[in-house]
């Protein structure tokens, strides 16, 4: 792979990712590629190189001598690449008109000489651009090596010794402000004196001042009036307040400069003054932050309150010398390696900055958390300002500029990404964590939910990481790098890439894959999520349908961000042909069945025997279909295990769908009794419980539930309870209920449960006379009735109310919970859905929480109430509240059921304040609907 192809490519990831805010720029760069002149290049080539030749070549011109040739590079590059594609493409097209005669065919020999005409321009202008590249290669080459001269000439250059530079300072006093005085010429705009500036500052400083009393007064009423101030009002207003002085004379100041002068510029000393007030305020509002009770810091070991003053007075300091650094040299002193090593007063500078950084950084190891950590660092740190100072003692002023230059900035680039991380570990422990309106609209618009949200912002958490450690890496390089060409021979690397053996490896164009890659499957999950809440949930009314269209959408989506990604990253999807081969080849020989198990994840999607939420029975296990995939299918069994399933199974085994077409199912119980009990007694019970029981039909749906005499068993009369339910998925809680009804009202009547009886004999085995025969053992023994835990038994209450309101309403108000609030509660959450929570604090005082079971829209709501922090589950099951709503004409009717509570007598309180509280509600509710 050439270059032009790695830079093109490049080029084409980014325009991918920013097509719509670079349109017109990337058409006018396509513009002037497509008017590249590698004569006018090679021109401006040669010249560059005279000038670089000359003996005083400056480092400031070799930067810009290095970006022109850049950019030749790059344009000669791309239009050798362009010439190369054309002229391929020109001699396929002559090839076979090569030999043409003009005699036989002059139309045909025309058109020849037209295509060899197109050739050699063709040929010509690759040639020109190749010369150009290559000639621009080598100057850049030449202009690296000059500036690693220039660099080493730099940092070993000996000027002036601090101690020499103090005693001449004096001397050099009056030249220096007569210099100064004629370059601080303020050149104001027209009718704008000196007195006329001075007046403007002293009037801005007293509104400054005045804005300066009203926000200490404000930020301190809000203190006094908010208890408990959340962390950013902690942050925000009493370090703004402490320091708004500054920051508001300052801004004033450098504004009216900015507006009273009429080329105004950092390069005016008194403008740099302006802006220096306002950057004091701003690296105190820092500083105090960053040692204070609110920032990261406080976890530190021993720094409040012992270390906080004697850090922020070091750290002061720190700051006024930078600031005077700013003052004096401008944005030279952090922005410019290479300045004058004779200005006046810089040796003092360096001095003042170095041992005011040394100071600070030696009291760090005085703090207990930071005694022991990072003391290697600490102590190469230590080193390298001890070295800086003594370098500027004696006359090495470059090379301890350089050095301070790199400690300062590389502090201050760790400070901001400390802050940084913290600022990313506060914001994604707030979205996994908070349940706040913004947390949750972020979780649903990335498509997380909040017992999942850990592991899905984890991904985003460690590429964000990555992206700041790996940005601080080049910013370091950049910094140290004394000859300022190491972090552009990384980019061209990054660029051009390298050959590993015989392959050409591009980390621009994999790097752009891998981001178009993720970036397309983060576009494709959110247009899944908005394609289901706009569309389908309007268009397809089955969950199931639903479910199967955004599955293939997601598959497919998936393949084409993968093709992009592959074809960004520089692989040739030619080449997939032979891969698909070999593919083929082995699913025929070691991958039948991940292929019989992704058609048959085909054929469940699209003929939907099986849909997400079905309650189904696969050999041994039964449970709730929770997703489908291309490869297995999740089954969550009763006892809440997730047990994958290959597709194959389902599609080539026998299944039952207990709700493939409705979610009703009969439920057959088998029951004996005594031998002389009463068989129309018996069948009465049973019938009359299961016609009581709320989740049995009864009201013409299907078959009343019926009583079956099945026959004479060994030991009992044996009959069969039959009826419908609503939900066959909760056959076995229904059954249990009924047994429990069926155990009481039997006892009640005095109707025996048999068990088996067996006569057991021991026979000798000697052959002992009939005289002396004995029975060793003969016993008939009936075996007593198993005895029950005593809160086995339950008691429950049903409530009625008849309401003149339409039946969505009163859904309504069952669950939404601010309705809810009005009549039931004092504060809570429900997710009407279901497997959805409730948490509910009733106005009785009473918390009840749980899951929704069973959830029929404006018909049927079921709460399973979970058991409190200090009690076990109970033994006879959860305890359930169900609202039933029948529609009669004009009126609506709700029943409230309460189940599973214990018949015991440390329950007979709470079965009391259960009744007395929904009664109590629903006389509320009768009259919040009577009134309005």
């Amino acid at each position: 792979m050439t270059v032009i192809q790695s830079i093109y490519r490049f080029n084409k990831s980014v325009s991918l990712i920013l097509t719509f805010l670079l349109f017109f720029s990337m058409g006018a760069t396509a513009q002037e590629i497509n008017l590249f002149n590698p004569i006018a290049a090679n021109a401006e080539l040669d010249l560059l190189k005279k000038q670089i030749n000359t003996n005083n070549v400056k480092a400031s011109f070799l930067n810009i001598a290095r970006t022109q040739a850049l950019d030749i590079l790059s344009n000669a590059s791309i239009c050798n690449e362009r010439s190369s594609i054309e002229r391929n493409r020109l001699e396929v097209r002559f090839a076979p008109l090569k030999d043409i005669d003009a005699d036989v065919a002059p139309a045909i020999f025309d058109q020849r000489n037209a295509i060899r005409g197109l050739l050699d321009e063709a040929t010509a202008r690759q040639i020109s651009c190749a010369g150009a590249r290559d000639e621009a290669i080598s100057i850049v080459e030449l202009i690296s090596n000059l500036q690693e001269e220039l660099s080493e000439q730099y940092l070993s250059y000996r000027s002036k010794n601090l101690i020499e530079e103090m005693i001449g300072f004096p001397a050099q006093i009056k030249d220096s402000l007569s210099k100064y005085k004629n370059a601080q010429n303020l050149n104001l705009i027209a009718d704008i004196s000196t007195t006329s500036l001075l007046l403007l500052i002293f009037l801005g400083g007293l509104i400054a001042t005045g804005l300066d009393a009203f926000i200490r007064k404000k930020s301190k009423k809000l203190l006094l009036n908010d208890a408990s101030p959340s962390l950013m009002s902690r942050i925000l207003t009493q370090p703004l307040a402490r320091h708004s002085s500054s920051l508001l004379i300052g801004l004033v100041v450098t504004l009216i400069l900015y507006a009273t002068i009429l080329d105004p510029s950092l390069d005016r000393m008194i403008i740099r003054i302006g802006l220096s007030i306002f950057l004091f305020g701003v690296t105190s509002i820092v500083i105090d932050w960053a040692t204070g009770d609110d920032s990261p810091a406080a976890e530190i070991n021993g720094l409040i309150p012992d270390h906080i003053k004697p850090l922020r007075f070091r750290l002061a300091l720190l700051q006024i010398s930078l600031i005077a650094s700013f003052i004096v040299f401008g944005t030279n002193w952090l922005t410019i390696r290479l300045i004058d090593p004779d200005v006046t007063g810089r040796a003092a500078i360096i001095f003042l900055v170095s041992t005011s950084l040394l100071y600070a950084h030696l009291y760090l190891g005085k703090i207990p958390g930071l005694e022991n950590k990072f003391r290697v660092i600490r102590s190469v740190i230590t080193m390298v300002l001890i070295v800086s100072i003594i370098a500027v003692i004696i006359g090495y002023q470059n090379f301890s500029g350089y050095l301070i230059h790199g400690i300062t900035r590389s502090s201050i680039a760790l400070f901001l990404v400390w802050i940084m991380l913290w600022l990313i570990t506060m914001s994604f422990e707030y979205l996994t964590k908070n349940d706040t309106p913004t947390a949750i609209t972020i979780r649903q618009n990335l498509g997380i939910k909040k017992e999942a949200s850990r592991t899905g912002l984890g991904f985003v958490q460690l590429i964000t990481d990555l992206v700041i450690w790996l940005s601080l890496f080049v910013y370091l390089i950049y910094v140290w790098d004394s000859s300022g060409t190491t972090v552009d021979r990384l980019f061209e690397l990054i660029i051009l890439g390298g050959k590993v053996g015989n392959i050409q490896l591009v980390p621009a164009q994999l790097i752009g894959g891998m981001l178009i890659f993720t970036a397309l499957l983060g576009l494709i999950g959110w247009l899944k999520r908005w394609i289901d809440r706009r569309w389908l949930q309007h268009i397809v009314i089955e969950r199931g349908a639903r479910e199967a269209l955004i599955t293939l959408f997601g598959y497919v989506g998936f393949i084409i961000a993968l093709l992009f990604g592959l074809t960004q990253a520089g692989v040739d999807l030619s080449g997939l042909a032979i891969v698909s081969g070999a593919l083929a080849l082995g699913i025929g020989f070691g991958m039948q069945e991940i292929a019989g198990n992704f058609v048959s994840g085909l054929i469940l999607l699209f003929e939907r025997p099986i849909r997400t939420g079905d309650f189904v029975s696969v050999g041994e296990i039964e449970g709730f279909v929770r997703k489908i995939s291309i490869r297995a299918t999740e089954i969550e069994t009763l006892d809440n295990q997730n047990v994958l399933v290959p597709n194959a199974e389902l599609v080539s085994g026998r299944v039952t769908n207990w709700v493939l077409r409705d979610t009703q199912g009969r439920l057959r119980i088998s029951i004996g009794v005594a031998y002389g009990s009463d068989v129309k007694k018996v069948q009465e019970i049973l019938e009359k419980i299961a016609n009581e029981h709320t989740e049995v039909i009864t009201d013409g749906r299907a078959p009343a539930p019926r009583a079956l005499f099945m026959g004479f068993g060994e030991s009992s009369l044996d009959f069969e309870l039959r009826c419908r339910i609503n939900r066959i998925d909760r056959r076995f809680t229904v059954q249990s209920d009924i047994n429990f009804e069926l155990d009481a009202a039997f006892r009640e009547a005095g109707i025996s449960i048999p068990f088996p009886q067996r006569e057991i004999r021991i026979i000798p085995q000697d052959n002992e006379s009939s005289s002396t025969k004995q029975v060793k053992k003969k016993t008939s023994k009936r075996q007593e009735s198993l005895a029950l835990p005593i809160d086995s038994i339950t008691r429950s209450h049903q409530e009625e109310v008849e309401i003149n309101t339409s039946s969505k309403i009163l859904w309504q108000s069952i669950v939404d919970i601010q309705l809810l609030k009005k009549w039931l509660i004092e504060d809570g959450e429900i997710t009407p859905r279901i497997g959805g929570t409730y948490n509910l604090n009733l106005k009785n005082g009473d918390t009840i929480r749980g899951k929704i079971d069973v959830l029929i829209m404006r018909r049927k709501l079921r709460l399973v109430e979970a058991p409190r922090d200090d009690e076990e589950p109970l033994s006879s099951g959860p305890i359930t509240t169900e609202f039933i709503i029948h529609e009669d004409g004009d009126k609506v009717k709700l029943t409230i059921s309460v189940i599973g509570i214990p018949a015991i007598e440390e329950w007979e309180e709470d079965f009391n304040r259960s009744q007395n509280n929904w009664q109590l509600a629903l006389k509320e509710l009768r009259a919040m609907y009577t009134n309005s």
